[in-house]
């Protein structure tokens, strides 16, 4: 069963795609105001807005593609299919250049697959051209050349300070859904604003698929494609010409714990695989826009450690989130917005302050005092990261090669220093997990 998405741009858009009246579709609006299937607000009237200009059209419809994949990653649930996890989609998108597309058809099916684990096809036509007011920015804002993904965890803002330590101006990039990440992100964007004034730039987008259009699946894999595109969008528009993903290197890798979260069941984010065809693809479009992973060769500890301004970074840290389902204490008679404290990103955070040495913040569950209940849902990932360290220390260096190059393709050059960094990030883990009570 193929799933068409079909992608209307603007308003005089009503194209349909021959197709049978059985075969199973979803519609998504974009620049579409008031179409019950929109995605909203706008994005790129935001950025004219922000930026003073329009990104190019390769970047326009890159964003597009993106938010096509985005909201039928939402929309459409993996537990109707036979194996409960891989869907087929085929997305039809309007674009400028249909030709140019159709020939990257596919290295962008495998990026897509390579992020969900779904089998992704794509059918692209001629839109029309984008009309965009582009009011003048007053005051005029300084010319900045860095754009750094910003989402109001730990790691994007230690890359966002280091940046922003060097002097020059930095554009942070946001996206955020329903949920808590608007007002994380807000509450870390004040000291932030305090200090660094108008070098830094915000640019931070709400898309997301109407409420009743958006349940049907929360694995959101297909997130990051639309996050690094708002990026390259914004970039565009600055004439900038790098992007930043801050994430560290055993995040970005997401060695499997335990055999069940093979595959794209672990995220793959940040995973050098993704960003290397993400550099390809805009090095096919001609885009000229580097995407660097600096962090790649660094432990979350490490980056806490060696910031390049910790009083700014002793300030803003708590306010960050890095936990997975934040909003778990609706549920459980907690405060919503609070570190559930068992989670792989919370154990990680806590792993990264003691190596840090900073101040652990709070957790609604304290891991080092608490005993969880074995078999429990909330025991599920502290069990599997003591599997994993278990597994990690009687491993020889060939094996924690092997294990770093099972979790996709890593350039030869690289694969020693991820090796390394991953071994380093277990044992960070390791330390942490010592003074755990047994399950």
């Amino acid at each position: 069963m193929i799933w068409h998405v079909i992608t209307r741009f603007g308003e005089a858009d009503t194209f349909e795609p021959a197709i049978g009246e059985q075969e199973p579709r979803i519609h998504v609006g974009l620049r579409r105001p008031g179409d019950v299937f929109a995605l909203g607000p706008d994005p790129l009237a935001s950025i004219a807005r922000n930026a003073g200009a329009v990104p190019d059209d390769r970047a326009i419809d890159l964003l597009s593609i993106a938010e096509a994949a985005f909201a039928a990653d939402l929309r459409i649930a993996r537990d109707i299919e036979a194996d409960r996890w891989t869907r087929s989609i085929r997305l039809h998108v309007p674009v400028a250049d249909p030709e140019r597309w159709s020939a990257l058809r596919p290295a962008i099916a495998a990026l897509l697959g390579y992020l969900t684990g779904d089998e992704w096809d794509l059918e692209f036509r001629q839109r029309g051209p984008v009309t965009l007011k582009v009011p003048p920015v007053d005051p005029t804002p300084p010319a900045t050349k860095t754009v750094c993904l910003f989402s109001g965890g730990l790691d994007s803002l230690i890359a966002g300070i280091d940046l922003l330590s060097q002097g020059a101006p930095v554009a942070l990039v946001g996206h955020y859904g329903a949920g808590l990440t608007n007002n994380i992100q807000q509450r870390v964007l004040v000291p932030l604003r305090a200090r660094y004034g108008e070098a830094l730039r915000e640019f931070r987008f709400f898309v997301q698929p109407p409420k009743e259009h958006s349940a049907g699946e929360p694995t959101m894999r297909a997130r990051s494609i639309l996050f690094l595109a708002l990026g390259v969008a914004v970039a565009s528009a600055l004439n900038a010409d790098r992007l930043v993903v801050g994430e560290n290197g055993l995040i970005s890798l997401n060695v499997p714990l335990t055999l069940t979260r093979l595959g794209s069941n672990s995220t793959r984010t940040t995973h050098p695989h993704v960003l290397a065809m993400l550099r390809d693809l805009l090095k096919a479009l001609g885009l000229e826009i580097a995407v660097e992973l600096p962090y790649r060769f660094k432990t979350k500890g490490e980056m806490l450690a060696e910031t390049m301004d910790p009083e700014l970074l002793a300030v803003t840290a708590p306010l960050t989130m890095s936990c997975s389902h934040p909003e778990v204490g609706r549920y459980r008679g907690t405060t919503p917005g609070n570190h559930c404290g068992y989670c792989v990103p919370c154990i990680i955070r806590r792993a990264a302050f003691l190596r840090a040495g900073l101040p652990q913040g709070a957790y609604d569950t304290d891991i080092l005092t608490k005993r969880l209940k074995r078999g429990s849902g909330t025991a599920a990932d502290l069990r599997a990261f003591e599997m994993g360290v278990a597994r990690f220390r009687g491993m020889s260096r060939t094996a924690q090669v092997a294990a770093v190059l099972s979790t996709g393709p890593i350039p030869d050059e690289d694969v020693s220093s991820y090796a390394d960094t991953y071994a380093r990030g277990m044992a960070e883990v390791s330390a942490l997990l010592e003074a755990v009570p047994r399950v």
